[in-house]
């Protein structure tokens, strides 16, 4: 019956050390870029690949795999939005605020998407 009773702790650390590297796959391509549309799609590229390697262990419910990949993709995108898109110019703030708020929609949907492909299938018995 798997782990019904058993509650997994989470290993914050290794979620850590993805967060980590796509941080630094996310600042490689916004400092290269600066574009928007590269930095999301960098950052999510690294969340489908935590979500697929969640998929194959197959032991992450729907809520635990939203957790996850918020997390991952929250470290990873945060150094490049400190970096490159905080420092913009004022003239430029309304733009800025339409790109967040689209970013956070996208990010969301993708996590949500992410969290479906990475839980477990049901177990009949």
């Amino acid at each position: 019956m798997g782990n019904l009773f058993l509650r997994e702790k989470e290993r914050w650390g290794l979620w850590t050390v993805w967060g980590i590297l796509g941080a630094l796959l996310t600042t490689y391509v916004a400092m290269a870029t600066k574009a928007p549309l590269f930095i999301t799609l960098s950052a999510m590229t690294v969340v489908v690949l935590v979500s697929s390697w969640m998929l194959y262990s197959k032991r992450y419910d729907f809520l635990r795999a939203l957790k996850v990949t918020a997390y991952v993709l929250g470290v990873a995108v945060l150094p490049a939005l400190t970096l490159v898109i905080i420092p913009a110019s004022k003239q430029h703030r309304g733009e800025l605020l339409i790109q967040s708020v689209v970013f956070a929609i996208v990010a969301l949907i993708g996590c949500v998407i992410c969290a479906f492909i990475a839980k477990r299938p049901k177990q009949y018995y």
